[in-house]
């Protein structure tokens, strides 16, 4: 078996404070021999981990982590229809990168799968500029015979071919309307955040795809962690961070095969491939308005300072989510919204916080005796509509309507 990456624990490499044009820290443009294969290079690159390497040789590993964490798992069956998601951040031009190269192999070598790729539109929801339409069509030029899609999210039935490809002129996008009607932050980023997998799901059906590639690296999988944690999503915060999530509708399965490279080995790739990502990392909706604005932008911040003073916190944070035991009862009812399962019977903390919500809403008035308050909390377990409870605390900050 495959042990690469198993004592990886230089999660940091101080990437994420590099300025534009500037190298990634540990790029040495000093000739030198590297350490691997001993020929001289005049560009070594030196991972916290790892002894300085030439350009070939680090490649050669990177690419190997994302083929390990494949093959061993033997997940991914021969010939199998995969949709790889780009958002245009440095880690998805990555996993374009090595899965484009690993399927122009030599048939020994060679990742059997049929790749198509879709970048979701996000313009309207993150009120940015659109995406740069002639570099996506420069990738799709780069990237062939991928085939590349466009779709916009929050439009509905909006999946186009990048080549037909007109933004959508409708003002009406029903997504915003919804994030406008949640309270709080926290809210609107786990709302918009299970409507983009629900859509990309939709994506993969209609392109008659069984998988799909997410280029999530460890420390968004940390941060992931700790924010379903939070967020009162524990009884499925291990599929959220595993290697495989097959919670998505229509049996299709959500693979993440850059979980153990790092952002500093993300940035050294980039570097070697001279690639140029469309949008820098992090921009993601409402991290614009700080670190206290929601949990999420709290706990991304609080991983972020683990990442740059304690780089193999992050890693053990985030290969924690492994080992936490899943519920695979193939009759366990799931949320209507998240798929994930329904946690009224999973846990006594849900009866718990039930039962005080309850005492908190009788007062010292209402002639109700302990019983009554716990019958009255299970009966609020029992009525949960089909949504687990972080799916309906997002219920409860609606305004108005329903969530679905």
């Amino acid at each position: 078996m495959c042990s690469i990456g198993e004592d990886d624990f230089g999660d940091e490499g101080a990437a994420h404070a590099m300025v534009v044009e500037a190298l990634p820290l540990g790029i040495v443009l000093s000739p030198g021999n590297c350490s691997k294969c001993d020929v001289n290079s005049g560009e070594l690159y030196k991972l916290n981990f790892r002894a300085a390497e030439c350009r070939e040789c680090f490649l050669t590993y990177a690419r190997h982590k994302f083929r390990a964490a494949l093959g061993a798992a033997k997940i991914l069956p021969r010939n199998a229809e995969v949709l790889l998601v780009l958002d245009g951040s440095a880690k998805s031009l990555v996993l374009l990168d090595m899965l484009h190269f690993a399927q122009t192999q030599n048939q020994f070598k060679r990742l059997h799968c049929n790749a198509r790729v879709v970048y979701v539109e996000e313009q309207q929801v993150q009120d940015r500029d659109p995406v740069d339409l002639e570099a996506l069509l420069s990738l799709s030029v780069q990237y062939a015979p991928f085939d590349f899609y466009v779709i916009e999210l929050g439009q509905g039935c909006s999946l186009q071919r990048i080549k037909d490809y007109s933004p959508s002129l409708k003002a009406n996008n029903e997504l915003i309307h919804k994030l406008q009607k949640l309270q709080s932050l926290t809210a609107r980023q786990d709302y918009l955040q299970q409507q983009r997998k629900n859509l990309i799901c939709s994506v993969a059906q209609s392109l008659q795809c069984t998988h799909v590639f997410e280029p999530n690296i460890s420390v968004d999988l940390a941060t992931q962690l700790l924010t379903a944690i939070a967020l009162g999503r524990g009884a499925s915060a291990a599929l959220d961070v595993a290697l495989l999530d097959d919670r998505l509708s229509g049996d299709v399965k959500l693979l993440r095969p850059l979980k153990d490279l790092s952002e500093q080995e993300i940035q050294f790739y980039i570097h070697a491939q001279r690639l140029k990502p469309l949008f820098q990392s992090g921009s993601h909706y409402g991290m614009e308005r700080g670190p206290t604005a929601s949990l999420q932008n709290l706990t991304s911040a609080f991983v972020a300072n683990l990442q740059h003073n304690y780089a193999s916190t992050v890693s053990t944070v985030f290969r924690t989510g492994d080992k936490i035991a899943v519920n695979s009862d193939p009759e366990q009812a799931t949320c209507v919204h998240c798929q994930s399962a329904l946690d009224s019977e999973l846990s006594d903390t849900l009866l718990a916080i039930e039962y005080s919500r309850s005492v908190s809403e009788a007062g010292v008035s209402l002639y109700k005796n302990g019983q009554d308050l716990e019958s009255l909390a299970k009966k609020r377990l029992e009525m949960q509509d089909g949504l687990c409870h972080a799916c309906r605390a997002i219920q409860a900050e609606l305004e108005s309507g329903n969530l679905l």
